[in-house]
């Protein structure tokens, strides 16, 4: 670009005539500068008598010829830096205002950028005084260096540092003004690692860094000063140093990378999470992976999946209480590394949703049942469940002393009998039942309902009893007890004499009170009675009864008074009869029999000669007869009795005679009573009553009766199979299982059981009717059929049964939907697959059967690419593939089933296909055809721009390489790795204005890689490079030109000089301002003046 400067000169031409100009009078009025204000400049540091410059003429007009004009600065310059002068050309005397040679104070716009003069003019014999004012501006001289603050730098920075990162930028100022002040940053010598910005000093990275190569970088940056570069061509300025120290780029601290959550009731008793940590490159080795938060209770561990590995698994080092717990765990993990030094992860947080044994219960909290006590083993209870519906769920009966007659299916929650339960025994039972896992808990409640399953029990297994003679009717004499361990009715008790004949006693029905019902004579009855009482309950549907035998012995009382068989008896013994021998025996007979009698002498032994003694009845001689002194016979009557100790039998004598005539000797005589022939018929009586036993005809043992002869059977119409829709509701009706038996009341009573395969609890079986009804749902998918064993028992005793196997078939009903895989379907191919390729075939579960389970395929999400066989499930490409238009697919796809009965079902799940990338893409420069503008005093080295281009492929198919087609001779560099356009030389507007270079941009791709012509266009921008204005060989050119003389004529020759180089320095010259313009003119090339005809003009001075 060019700038014109201008250089002013005064040309003086006077012409020479021959008239003498007009005389006036002139007043002061025409005593005046030509402004009251003039602005001039001169530059700092000018030498010594340099002149201001002024694009106006300063100073006054003569008014007459002898005007003596003297300028002085009267004001403004305090430290005596300026002089004036006058300088008189023609009529108008200029102002000129210089340096003074003497003062040696130097200008410096720096401290001083203008002086306010005030002026005085003066003429001295006209004393005529004028003022002006002239401000003096001090032009800025390019004298100073760009100066760096601070001087030096030092930065450190990451090898990692990223492409076209700033890393520091310096400062630098200049004191100077305008276009002086202006200085480029640069390098003081080439860099290809950083690169800095030649206007704001921003340092950045140009390349790629690596600390094995190379550390440290010692750098000068230079802040060059433009003008001084363009004037002189040199690099004026100032040097700073920058030292970048390159650090190992930090290893990368490990991260947990994922952490994919099991819920707790999936984990099947293996992991609750898996989580990746990523060692980030670093080669560091996970060494653990700590749980440091959200676990106060130190349930979980993270241990490694396989050894040397950067997988962990989340285990349970204990039991989780889900219960305290209902929120779940807000976990937080941290990984550590091996070795020194030792790495830390950034602590990574998860949520661990609670179990559902958590919110896991019961159906119920207490379960109320009545069972019958009559039911027998293998009898349903009831079926526990919980919710909701847990896999793998067990139920556990906790140990008691009342559980040991119930079992606990852990499977399906059935609970059933082990052994005939007794109401008598225990009438209230009370299980606890828990899950396992989990905690949650039910209390059945078992009421047992009592049947008349006990026949009364006497309290003795026989009755032995006495009773007297001649008590009177209805006196009691004997109580039997029976109790009966039902309850209710079925426990009350009545009593019978079941026989064998009649007895001469009775019974109280309900107290069981022996009576007698006549009078009892031991002598003339049986002495032992023996029959049967009965008990009998109140129980239904049959009574029980029971048996015992009571024997009743008739106690003799003491009623008869002993009798002697013979009375009156009389005898004649010898005088010498010998002391101790037998006179004769006495003998009384008691009925009673229950004592022995005791014989006593009552009278007629006062002299003491007889003997009787007491209980054989002999009587004997005492003491002798010969003391005796009469011979005359003596006679002695004894009166003798016999006594049973309580009666006395009335006495008998005995008359004994002394004689000494042994023919008078007379033998016992007595008189019979017949007292003995009387108690010999009512003995034998007696023994005849007692002989007398029952028989068969007349009495038949109640025990023949109880007898359990016959089994159960089973009635010939009971089905050997059943068929059950899996649908049916809880409590139909399926069959009746009747089963008969001929023994009578409870023998023949039946009860019904499914003994065997009901654990799933789905049937139940009513206890007395047979009739079998659905319990629980049926699911076909879970058991299809069931074997059951149904038991028939009677009540009897012994129990008798009988059993049949029943086939239940449960018939199939559309109730699952199909079901995909967990996660749905992840597919990878390549993006240029070609159209009508099948890339997967879908298939799913559906646990029904046949048409049930039939599915049919539907793509739901639309698409032009892929399709979806309806019955096969095959996935076919449709459509053209591109990784960088879409990488990735998320289908939806819909799989329903086709019953012939009953609803659709359907499920629906995500089908994710991901493109694998192919060098498909040639890359693309982000601008094709880019456009710099570049001033032409740039420095060398400066980084102009960085291309940048763009490759959507994926890895080295997607890493861009930059080539120069064409550098301009060396002007310019690309760097192949960057894409950063640096200048290699000088450039010159008024050389070349621009340039168009072309590069290609490639990919790495393999087998082949592709390419892309870009075009960028450098503009070269013109920098004002004019720094010097013309200046004219003398102030006041001054020439003589004669009148008449020719237009044309040449007048003078003025030049000027221009210190600036090419065109800039190339002058022009134009007339600007003065008198008698109209007359002359100026060769703008040359300079040379002429003139255009002076006939018609006066003689006198042109300026």
């Amino acid at each position: 670009m060019i700038n014109a400067l201008l250089g002013l000169a005064v040309l003086v031409l006077p012409c020479v005539t021959c008239e003498k100009p007009p005389e006036g009078i002139v007043s002061s009025s025409a005593w005046h500068f030509t402004h009251s204000l003039y602005n001039v400049t001169i530059y700092e540091n000018s030498a010594p008598k340099t002149y201001v410059e002024s694009s106006e003429k300063m100073g006054m007009y003569l008014a007459e010829p002898q005007w003596a004009v003297r300028y002085r600065i009267i004001s403004g310059d305090v430290a005596n830096v300026f002089k004036t002068e006058e300088y008189v050309v023609g009529n108008f005397c200029f102002l000129r205002i210089r340096t003074k040679s003497s003062n040696t104070a130097l200008l410096n716009r720096e401290v001083r950028d203008s002086y306010t003069l005030i002026i005085q003019a003066t003429e001295k014999t006209l004393e005529f005084e004028a003022l002006t004012r002239v401000v003096v501006h001090i032009l800025d001289q390019n004298d100073l260096r760009p100066l760096f603050s601070p001087p030096s730098y030092r930065v450190t920075i990451s090898e990692d540092m990223p492409l076209k990162s700033p890393i520091c930028k310096v400062t630098a100022t200049d004191a100077d003004l305008g276009q002086n002040a202006e200085f480029y940053y640069a390098f003081n010598s080439r860099s290809d690692a950083f690169a800095i910005h030649p206007t704001s000093g921003v340092v950045t990275v140009a390349g790629k860094l690596n600390v094995t190569w190379r550390g440290k970088y010692e750098l000068q940056v230079l802040a060059v000063d433009r003008m001084r570069k363009i004037s002189e061509g040199n690099g004026f300025g100032n040097l700073a140093s920058l030292v970048v120290h390159v650090e190992p780029a930090p290893r990368k601290s490990l991260a947990i990378a994922s952490v994919v959550v099991t819920p707790p009731d999936d984990n099947e008793g293996t992991a609750y999470a898996t989580i990746v940590v990523d060692a980030n490159g670093s080669g560091a080795e996970v060494d653990s992976l700590e749980v440091v938060g959200g676990d106060p209770g130190k349930h979980f561990k993270a241990v490694k999946s396989y050894a040397h590995g950067n997988e962990f698994s989340l285990v349970s080092v204990k039991d989780v209480n889900w219960m305290e717990h209902l929120h779940g765990f807000n976990l937080s993990l941290q990984a550590r590394s091996g070795g020194r030094p030792t790495f830390y992860s950034q602590i990574r947080g998860f949520h661990l949703p609670p179990s559902k044994l958590a919110f896991l219960k019961f159906q119920k909290a207490i379960y109320r049942v009545k069972l019958s006590e009559s039911s027998p083993p293998g009898s349903r209870v009831v079926l526990v469940k919980v919710t909701p519906a847990f896999p793998n769920l067990q139920y556990i009966l906790k140990p008691s002393s009342e559980s040991t007659g119930f079992k606990l299916n852990a499977r399906t929650g059935l609970i059933t009998t082990t052994k005939l339960l007794d109401f008598h025994d225990r009438a209230h039972y009370q299980l606890h039942v828990r899950t396992s896992p989990g905690l949650a808990a039910a209390t059945v409640v078992i009421d047992i309902v009592d049947c008349n399953n006990h026949a009364p029990i006497f309290n003795r297994s026989s009755y032995d009893g006495t009773l007297e003679e001649n008590i009177p009717p209805g006196t009691s004499v004997l109580t039997v007890t029976a109790t009966d361990w039902d309850h209710g009715e079925n426990g009350y008790v009545t009593y019978s004499i079941a026989g064998p004949k009649a007895v001469p006693f009775s019974i109280d029905p309900y107290l069981g009170i022996i009576s007698t019902s006549k009078p009892m004579d031991y002598e003339l009855m049986k002495r032992i009675y023996t029959f049967w009482v009965r008990a009998s309950d109140w129980g239904s549907p049959f009574r029980r009864e029971k048996e015992v035998s009571v024997s009743l012995s008739l106690k003799n009382l003491n009623d008869n008074q002993p009798m002697f068989e013979e009375v009156n008896c009389t005898v004649s013994i010898r005088h010498d009869w010998p002391v101790g021998k037998l006179i004769m025996t006495v003998s009384a007979i008691d009925v009673d029999e229950l004592q022995n009698l005791k014989y006593e002498m009552v009278s007629g032994n006062e002299a003491d000669y007889f003997s009787l003694d007491d209980f054989s009845g002999v009587i004997s001689l005492k003491r002798s007869f010969m003391n005796l002194s009469t011979d005359h016979p003596t006679g002695y009557s004894l009166k003798i009795t016999a006594s049973d100790g309580k009666n006395y039998a009335s006495p008998t004598t005995l008359n004994v005679t002394v004689v000494k005539d042994p023919r008078l000797e007379v033998p016992v005589r007595c008189d019979k009573t017949g007292v003995l022939t009387h108690f010999t018929k009512t003995i034998l009586h007696s023994v005849g009553l007692q002989d007398q036993e029952p028989s068969d005809e007349e009495f038949t043992s109640l025990s023949t009766y109880q007898i359990n002869r016959h089994t159960p059977q089973f009635e010939d119409h009971f089905p050997q199979s059943i068929d059950v829709l899996e649908r049916v509701p809880i409590n139909m009706p399926l069959a009746r299982l009747a089963a008969t038996d001929p023994d009578a009341g409870f023998n023949g009573k039946l009860v019904y059981v499914i003994a065997d395969g009901n654990e799933e609890g789905c049937f139940d079986i009513e206890l007395e009717t047979g009739l079998l009804t659905v319990a629980a749902p049926l699911d076909y998918e879970t058991t299809s059929y069931y074997l059951l064993n149904v038991t028939v028992y009677d009540l009897g005793t012994p129990q008798k049964a009988s059993w049949k196997v029943l086939t239940v078939n449960v018939q199939d009903w559309n109730d699952n939907a199909p079901t995909f895989p967990p996660g749905g379907y992840q597919l990878t191919i390549s993006e240029d697959t070609e159209v009508g390729t099948t890339i997967a075939q879908l298939k799913t579960k559906d646990a029904d059967s046949e048409d049930n389970s039939r599915v049919r395929y539907t793509l739901l999400s639309p698409t032009e690419k892929f399709s979806l066989h309806p019955l096969t499930g095959e996935l076919v490409v449709t459509g053209y593939l591109d990784r960088e238009g879409e990488p990735r697919y998320i289908l939806k796809v819909e799989a329903r089933d086709q019953p012939r009965k009953g609803h659709q079902l359907f499920s629906v799940t995500d089908l994710i296909v991901t493109l694998e990338d192919e060098n498909d893409n040639s890359p693309q420069c982000i601008t094709e055809h880019s456009s710099l503008k570049v001033p032409e005093d740039l420095p060398p080295g400066t980084v102009l721009t960085f291309l940048d281009a763009s490759d959507p492929d994926l890895g080295p198919a997607g890493e861009v390489r930059y080539v120069l087609l064409e550098d301009a001779h060396g002007t310019f560099r690309m760097d192949p790795m960057t894409g950063a356009l640096s200048l290699e030389k000088e450039l010159d507007f008024e050389r070349r204005a621009g340039y168009n270079l072309s590069l290609w941009v490639s990919d790495s791709g393999r087998p082949l890689a592709r390419r892309t012509l870009c075009h960028v266009e450098v503009i070269v921008l013109d920098v004002n490079e004019n720094l010097h204005p013309p200046r004219f060989t003398s102030f006041v050119h001054q020439a003589h030109v004669q009148e008449n003389s020719p237009s044309g004529t040449q007048v003078m020759l003025v030049s000027a000089h221009d210190d600036d180089s090419g065109l800039d320095g190339e002058l022009q010259y134009f007339l600007r301002a003065g008198t008698g313009l109209e007359a002359f003119t100026i060769n703008q090339d040359t300079g040379t003046g002429g003139g255009v005809g002076w006939e018609r003009w006066n003689a006198g001075d042109w300026v």
